[in-house]
């Protein structure tokens, strides 16, 4: 499993949720900190997540972008499913502190232990960790395009570890809902992947066998090591 696996969980909007929006009296960190405490706010009140998305893959190996469909959902505190359903069929599921990838054409698995620092992030892209606190882990860059653009932070890895992983990853933020609605990161070998969330269901219920993979017996799982679970 590639390491910018461990960016694969983005927290999508509902358009149900506003907040008061920031005061444009506020400037420089002032600003960063409302923005940052109602993005908190909002994430709190999310507990499930089902959502069909859009992943864009541009890699210097491929001719054109790869771009794949399929549906996500997310339960609290950070339990993952992405079913990839075209151009080819695949599932990841994150529970546990343990990811696993399943290529049923392949008959193959990989499964990948979550050290603590990965699951932080997990747990904010699926809404269950303030973005605030991620500020351990990456140096912020905040921007603000103006009224009806959506706010962005630029994350840069501040740690050895990550920066042998990633150079950034980029998060868009929805003005009036606060709530993460896009993801792109951009790996170490240059690499870049974005999501893009549509038709959000937010709070139902979602079954919990969906975070629980039955493989068939004759699917061989194979036993991934990071380099660093810190």
């Amino acid at each position: 499993m590639r390491a910018a696996t461990l960016f694969l969980c983005l927290l999508a909007a509902s358009s149900a949720w506003s907040q008061d929006p920031v005061p444009p009296a506020l400037k420089g960190t002032d600003k960063v900190a409302a923005v940052l405490a109602r993005v908190a706010e909002a994430q709190s009140r999310v507990s499930t997540i089902t959502a069909r998305f859009e992943q864009v893959r541009e890699s210097r190996l491929l001719v054109a972008p790869s771009v794949s469909h399929g549906v996500f959902y997310f339960a609290s505190p950070d339990s993952v499913r992405w079913e990839y359903q075209s151009p080819r069929v695949m599932q990841v599921v994150i529970a546990g502190g343990v990811a696993i990838t399943y290529r049923p054409e392949e008959k193959r698995a990989e499964r990948v232990e979550i050290g603590r620092m990965q699951r932080r992030v997990f747990r904010f892209l699926g809404a269950g960790e303030p973005l605030d606190t991620l500020k351990r882990y990456f140096s912020f860059t905040f921007r603000d395009a103006g009224e009806g653009r959506d706010y962005e932070f630029l994350l840069d890895p501040a740690t050895a570890a990550l920066k042998r992983r990633l150079q950034r990853v980029e998060v868009r933020i929805d003005r009036a809902r606060f709530i993460p609605v896009a993801v792109s990161y951009v790996e170490a070998d240059g690499d870049r992947t974005a999501y893009t969330f549509h038709d959000v269901i937010l709070n139902q219920p979602v079954r919990e066998e969906l975070f629980a993979l039955q493989l068939p017996a004759d699917v061989a799982v194979v036993d991934v090591k990071l380099a660093s679970r810190e």
